[in-house]
């Protein structure tokens, strides 16, 4: 994966760019996917890395990694590491890994500087979480990325609902972070 040094200037450009064509819906298109990592973390946005969800109950969730995902078949991989912050004090960190991509949405493709360019898209896929190496659940991640025509209500960043050992939880707000597709 090629290396950059960006500009903050880099997000204006994600807003006003205008969108390149994507494959149709039947093609097999594969991206790499970034989230809260690599090249977002060089922008100098202090926001950018990792991402940050919340869940209602006030706890939170810092996720970070990288991966590949291919639309038809429809596989992922990757994975990257997380902490889930306690409200009321704590925390635990572990990593996860991606074991299915449930669905890939693709907002559009767009040059963003330079002949590099970058596509939007929400990506939800079932991953495995372990902590000391050990697993201890399961989750579906959704990954959102606002490049291209995405709708209005999207949100950049991650969400999880995850199942473990000590329970459900659903980190369904996203704080900050900034994700990725590559083509």
């Amino acid at each position: 994966m090629r290396r950059f040094s960006w500009p903050a200037a880099f997000v204006l450009a994600l807003v006003t760019a205008m969108p390149l064509p994507v494959a149709a819906d039947s093609e097999a298109v594969e991206f790499d996917y970034l989230i809260g990592t690599g090249l977002l973390c060089e922008l100098g946005i202090p926001s950018a890395c990792p991402d940050v969800a919340e869940a209602s109950n006030g706890d939170t969730l810092e996720l970070t990694g990288s991966g590949t995902l291919t639309t038809h078949p429809k596989t992922v991989t990757g994975g990257g590491t997380f902490t889930h912050t306690f409200a009321g004090g704590g925390s635990v960190s572990g990593t996860w890994q991606a074991t299915r991509l449930i669905s890939f949405n693709g907002y559009g493709c767009q040059d963003l500087g330079g002949g590099f360019i970058g596509c939007g898209g929400l990506a939800i896929m079932r991953v495995e979480l372990s902590v000391g190496g050990a697993v201890v659940g399961a989750g579906v991640l959704q990954v959102d990325c606002l490049i291209g025509d995405f709708p209005p209500s999207a949100v950049e960043g991650v969400r999880l609902a995850a199942q473990t050992s000590l329970g459900g939880i659903n980190f369904n707000q996203e704080v900050s972070g900034l994700t990725l597709f590559l083509p």
